[in-house]
């Protein structure tokens, strides 16, 4: 008898924890964003939650661009509550092989020790052709 109570509570307790778990994960989040540009090109985005109408730094990018025009640098950076200020996050540093039609881009975490972007670096190859699609 005991055991079969246990049982039930125990059944109830994982299927109320497992409904809580969905329900966070569809709540989705209310993104707005502030973007920044020149010359017809994105130069910064902020994201911003909206909180019951507060309006909470999440993230903010900036972006770099070369001769032609192509993005050739994306840093984001989080904010820090604490301090409230802009904490470097990462950065992606593209190049762009014209005569292989490849976008090689490099990623980097911030590393707050050496105060550069030298954390889990990654490096990663795609069609130019994608080029849209990657910075849309």
């Amino acid at each position: 008898m005991k055991t079969s109570v246990f049982s039930k509570c125990l059944f109830m307790l994982v299927l109320l924890f497992t409904g809580s778990l969905a329900m966070s994960a569809v709540t989705p989040k209310d993104y707005m964003y502030d973007t920044k540009e020149e010359n017809g090109k994105i130069v910064s985005k902020v994201v911003f939650v909206n909180d019951n109408g507060f309006l909470k730094n999440e993230l903010k990018y900036e972006f770099a661009y070369n001769a032609d025009g192509k993005v050739s640098e994306k840093k984001a950076y989080r904010w820090d509550k604490g301090s409230e200020e802009w904490t470097p996050f990462y950065l992606i540093s593209y190049t762009y092989d014209n005569q292989n039609g490849e976008i090689h881009s490099e990623y980097g975490m911030w590393d707050k020790k050496k105060k550069n972007y030298t954390l889990n670096i990654q490096n990663m190859v795609a069609p130019a052709a994608s080029y849209d699609e990657i910075f849309s």
